[in-house]
């Protein structure tokens, strides 16, 4: 009975509704919706691939019935991974034509372009395929602080061409950089495209070849240290030989697989300041007792340097001295070994605290690679003990030094310093030099504001710079903590210290 019932219902409306379309006979004005229509290729992951700040340029092929100056148009940039809400989704554009320098993290996005007429609210849309890769795969990164307080790296891509990269870390990363104080780029056979190593004031960060985040610093021990305060990590060419210095303590790893893991504080009295680090030797200078250190690898300990008759000075104890610089005169990856024992020398300057004199320490090797103290000599030069930056030339005896606006390079064997070049700026600051044989970079900061500059300069076979000048100037950087050199691949030739 009750089917029955639905069943007249359903005739009954049914014959209402027909005879209401029957009897309407009304005149109406019926205007068709305008039509969108858009065209192009078909989408593919590979529609773009493009380098990161290369220019994203889309022209869309679309058709209106209606007035097509009224239309809306919409860009969003969405990664592949995003979900709906996801805030790494961003409009990039309101053009109808875009044109977007790419400034996001390193992956694959899809492209989707929203048309809407608003008078109808009706939309079509199209997506693309684009693939960015990394821009800055080498280069000179250059840590400097910004005008909204945080910190970035910029990255001078080639130091004869004016173009540098400018925020590689904000664009590959969803948080800011604050508080960072320098920069190691690690590199070896077993791990040729490298890791960059951030050191903050209280931690760090390890960042992937395309600066984007990898690790905290509490993954870079097998246990915990006490606090988290590096400022050097080695690893020789070979990946082999691997050393931190964190918190004054001396920490290894002979593993060759990355990320590294370094082992508990090698033992010993001491707090490890400047070291000298070359292949499967590591030498420190102890500013708790005052004197130089070698580590045992085998005994996981620091063990004092071997005494010989001939030594010059006596390398358990110097006074009560800082160090200045702990280096030698090579490149920085160069190892001691038999075909180069008379030549490579460690040189360290410390400073008395005291008196203010420095004093320079030259040690030697025999064949047996035993180390020995060969030379110390006060240095006279002018500005030497107030310098703000050193650097040993890596083919010549020579120190660069920086004082006040001037560069002097320092010949340790003669004790003779001659000025090689004047900033015309006085009120400026050289925090950092560099040096890869050939060229010698210098970090000038302004003493007031916010404001550093990279000058590079030519260096000839005497060690002065070739023409008297330098080649090239970067400007408009903050205020620059840090430079470090990032190769595309291990490097086998010149390299930067």
């Amino acid at each position: 009975m009750k089917r029955f019932f639905n069943l007249i219902l359903f005739i009954s409306l049914a014959g209402i509704g027909f005879s209401s379309c029957y009897k309407d006979k009304g005149n109406y004005d019926l205007n068709p919706v305008d039509a969108i229509t858009l065209a192009g290729p078909a989408y593919s992951p590979e529609n773009f691939s493009l380098v990161q700040l290369d220019s994203l340029k889309i022209k869309p092929e679309v058709s209106f019935t209606g007035d097509s100056t009224k239309l809306e148009y919409t860009w969003n940039l969405i990664p592949i991974k995003a979900k709906t809400g996801d805030t790494s989704i961003k409009v990039i554009s309101k053009e109808k034509d875009l044109k977007y320098q790419i400034r996001v993290p390193i992956g694959a996005y899809t492209v989707h372009l929203e048309v809407k007429d608003p008078a109808t609210t009706l939309l079509r849309s199209r997506i693309f395929g684009l693939n960015v890769r990394a821009k800055a795969s080498q280069g000179f990164l250059v840590l400097n602080d910004k005008s909204d307080g945080a910190q970035d790296i910029d990255v001078i891509l080639d130091n004869t061409k004016p173009e540098v990269f400018k925020g590689a870390f904000s664009a590959n990363n969803t948080f800011h950089l604050k508080d960072a104080t320098s920069l190691t780029m690690v590199q070896s056979l077993a791990n040729a495209s490298g890791l960059l190593y951030v050191f903050r004031k209280n931690g760090g960060y390890t960042l992937l070849p395309s600066f984007g985040f990898l690790q905290e610093p509490k993954a870079w021990f097998f246990d915990a240290p006490d606090a988290y305060a590096p400022n050097v990590i080695y690893q020789d060419f070979f990946g082999q030989n691997n050393y931190l210095i964190n918190n004054g303590s001396l920490h290894n790893t002979t593993g060759s697989g990355t990320p590294l893991v370094f082992s508990y504080r090698a033992s010993g009295n001491y707090k490890a300041t400047k070291s000298l680090l070359m292949g499967a030797y590591a030498f420190v200078y102890d500013d708790l007792n005052h004197r130089f250190l070698k580590f045992n690898k085998a005994a996981g300990k620091m063990m004092s340097i071997t005494r010989n008759v001939e030594d010059k000075f006596n390398v358990e104890d110097i006074g009560d001295k800082s160090c200045l610089l702990f280096d030698h005169t090579m490149q920085p990856s160069t190892s001691p070994g038999a075909t180069n024992f008379s030549t490579l020398k460690p040189i360290a300057y410390c400073k008395d605290n005291q008196t203010g004199k420095t004093f320079v320490y030259k040690f030697g090797f025999f064949k047996s690679l035993v180390t020995y103290c060969e030379s110390v000599k006060e240095v006279t030069a002018t500005g030497f003990s107030t310098a703000t930056a050193y650097v040993n030339a890596s083919n010549n005896p020579l120190t660069y030094y920086a004082a006040e606006n001037k560069i002097y390079a320092y010949d340790f064997t003669n004790d003779i310093a001659r000025l090689v070049y004047i900033f015309d700026k006085t009120d400026v600051s050289i925090d950092q030099l560099m040096t890869n044989g050939t060229q010698l970079l210098a970090v000038v900061n302004g003493k007031t504001g916010n404001t550093g500059s990279v000058y590079f300069f030519k260096v000839e076979p005497t060690g002065s710079f070739a023409s008297g000048t330098f080649f090239s100037k970067y400007e408009s950087f903050g205020k620059i903590r840090d430079v470090e050199y990032k190769f595309n691949v291990v490097n086998s030739g010149a390299a930067w210290k």
